[in-house]
């Protein structure tokens, strides 16, 4: 599941919370200060960060979460009521005060930003695939790139689209133990036969084996 820390002002959460940062599929923390940002941030390790850029002390906040080692990137995103001249290299996108319609559109990409930026690896595996709401018909894909944020799989016949929810059983390569289970969305269809999932939930400790599976790939590719 993406997770997502807002830093701002009470008076602006009320504005956020008709926009997509209050999707019911995003884990959300909020901070009204910058120091209570930067404790949430090693607490909650997000995926995406929102920061009011006018708020006292976001410019340390910003430096301290571009220094903080995060088991994931991260995405910034600044609020700015003055969009002219606010862009920073530091940062991913900036939107525009107050939140209007035109956010929709923006807020798809900014919340897919972290999966694109993950470090991505080669590998092949079976995954089983079943959507979780409608036909309940399971189906096996190719996995062909795997990051902590999501899989790219090759399929056949499985009629899924971007949007659709689907339920994962991922065998985890030399692991010996049970497939992980948990729930993905598919993102995107590069091509046919392809789709992009993005991981939304594990059960158990399936985060936890995902993450050191990646890290033993991350070990052999640096060696």
């Amino acid at each position: 599941m993406t997770t997502v820390l807002i830093c701002a002002r009470p008076d602006l959460e009320s504005d956020l919370s008709h926009t997509l940062f209050w999707r019911d599929d995003l884990e959300r923390y909020v901070a009204e200060r910058a120091d209570e940002a930067k404790m949430l941030a090693l607490a909650t390790e997000p995926h995406v960060v929102v920061i009011e850029r006018d708020l006292p002390g976001a410019e340390d906040l910003l430096v301290a979460l571009r220094r903080q080692a995060l088991p994931h990137a991260v995405s910034i995103v600044a609020l700015s009521y003055v969009v002219e001249g606010a862009a920073d290299d530091r940062l991913d996108a900036v939107l525009a005060l107050p939140p209007g319609p035109e956010w929709d559109d923006r807020l798809d990409s900014v919340l897919e930003m972290p999966t694109r930026k993950q470090e991505r690896f080669d590998v092949h595996f079976d995954v089983e695939t079943q959507l979780r709401q409608g036909r309940p018909i399971a189906h096996k894909g190719l996995v062909l790139n795997m990051s902590a944020g999501g899989i790219l799989i090759e399929c056949t016949g499985l009629n899924l689209y971007p949007g659709d929810d689907v339920a994962l059983n991922l065998p985890i390569p030399g692991s010996g133990a049970p497939p992980v289970e948990g729930r993905a969305r598919v993102v995107r269809q590069p091509v046919e036969e392809r789709l992009g999932l993005r991981f939304e939930a594990f059960a158990g400790n399936g985060d936890a084996r995902v993450r050191e599976f990646l890290a033993s790939l991350a070990a052999q590719h640096r060696g």
